[in-house]
């Protein structure tokens, strides 16, 4: 295809030179996960970067009832983590599909700050060896 002056491009051309650039922008104007959550001024998208921070400290806590739930052999509460997360994954690749360099930089924030908070000392790899350790347990009494 030419490149044409733009008075000379039809609508289905001007529908085949739609581009889609994956380049980080650092801009407030930003779509949060939906059309209609949209920052247009600059304390909105700072509303925005704290409500996703926050969103992403307390994925970090999904684990923690996921172990919970399994303890109470509750299939009510199996079902309700599951929905959480399914939503928490598709919510999570929104936000990253924003392309927006503040954005990364608050999810990074908010996974670091949750994981201080709910894995204090221990790593997490020796958590979940914990957790298999006693799962064990569990399974040969």
């Amino acid at each position: 295809m030419q490149h044409t002056e733009q008075s000379e491009m039809t609508p289905a051309m001007h529908m085949m030179d739609m581009r889609m650039y994956m380049i980080i922008n650092w801009d407030y104007k930003v779509r949060f996960v939906f059309n209609t959550w949209k920052s247009t001024t600059q304390g909105e998208f700072v509303a925005g970067l704290f409500v996703t921070m926050f969103f992403c400290a307390f994925l970090c806590l999904l684990p923690v009832l996921k172990g919970f739930a399994d303890r109470q052999k509750s299939l009510f509460l199996k079902i309700v983590w599951q929905l959480l997360a399914a939503t928490q994954s598709a919510i999570t690749m929104f936000l990253l599909m924003t392309v927006n360099g503040w954005v990364f930089l608050m999810m990074a924030l908010g996974f670091g700050i949750g994981n201080f908070i709910f894995y204090p000392k221990m790593p997490i790899f020796e958590k979940h060896k914990l957790e298999d350790e006693k799962q064990e347990l569990i399974r040969q009494n």
